[in-house]
């Protein structure tokens, strides 16, 4: 448990940069979080705030902007702003992933085939992304993989803060990230917890072979699991072969809140369109 001062915690209505705090949310080895609205924008964030006096805490957050501002897709958050405080604390304003958490829609029983297919897909899109800019992802969990209001509702990776770099730990493997996709696409399909040198068809015999296979594959040896971009080409099959939430191509339009009003089309806006409303939204491409 981190204590965080009251005198340096944020209430509800104050302003960090241009944002007015709405609650706090939680508090981190790193941070304290807020959930605040952008005065003018239609935005909502997650702000997160280091630590007072803690130069590792102000390190950590800083790094991990900047982690996420190196990558762009859909089912990554963004971060929209960092600053400074007057008490040289730094904050960062990060993309709010509004949805329901996988361990939610799941609880602790089997996922909706469909389901598991797309967030396959989904998830494995991000990881192949991530480890192409040489970024592993190390907290994959169902309480970070949240099924969003947009896109049909696509899959995302929610919480970044422990991801790192390869160039940072040249030990960190990026199929471990596979591994633990593998591990909740089990769960997710029987209902159970991975078990040694168990086979998913001994508890699912009826489920797809294709993807059992794969999930079979995901939990192997390193040297023998497949590459996320395997993963996403081979769950991009399953839905196309189970005729499931076709992928929307990319690059595509990015609404501020994560979803598109019905009023307004995403067919319809220019994604190249330059001036104010890049700041509002911007071509999200992997």
């Amino acid at each position: 448990m981190v204590r965080v001062a009251t005198s340096d915690r944020f209430a509800a209505g104050a302003r960090i940069g241009d944002y007015r705090v709405e609650y706090e949310i939680a508090i981190d080895a790193t941070a304290v979080v807020y959930l605040a609205t952008h005065v003018v924008l239609p935005r909502q964030v997650h702000i997160r705030v280091a630590h007072p006096g803690s130069r590792a805490a102000a390190v950590q957050l800083l790094r991990e902007a900047c982690l996420l501002e190196s990558l762009s897709h859909t089912a990554i958050p963004r971060v929209h702003e960092c600053g400074v405080l007057a008490d040289h604390r730094p904050w960062c304003a990060v993309e709010v992933m509004a949805g329901i958490t996988l361990k939610q829609l799941a609880g602790d029983g089997p996922l909706a085939l469909a389901d598991l297919v797309v967030m396959l897909r989904d998830i494995a899109d991000a990881l192949r992304h991530a480890h192409e800019h040489g970024v592993v992802q190390r907290r994959l969990l169902t309480s970070t993989i949240v099924r969003t209001q947009r896109h049909r509702g696509g899959f995302a990776i929610s919480d970044w803060s422990d991801a790192r770099t390869l160039d940072s730990d040249p030990a960190l493997d990026p199929k471990d990230d596979i591994y633990a996709l593998g591990a909740i696409a089990f769960r997710a399909l029987t209902g159970r917890p991975v078990e040694p040198a168990i086979s998913v068809a001994t508890y699912c015999p009826a489920a797809p072979p294709e993807l059992m296979s794969l999930i079979n594959e995901m939990l192997g040896e390193s040297a023998e699991r497949p590459a996320a971009s395997e993963v996403f080409e081979r769950a991009l099959w399953l839905c196309d072969t189970l005729k499931v939430a076709p992928l929307i191509e990319r690059p595509r339009w990015t609404p501020p809140q994560g979803y598109v009003a019905e009023r307004v089309s995403a067919d319809s806006i220019d994604p190249d369109r330059s001036g104010f409303a890049i700041r509002i939204s911007r071509v999200r491409t992997s």
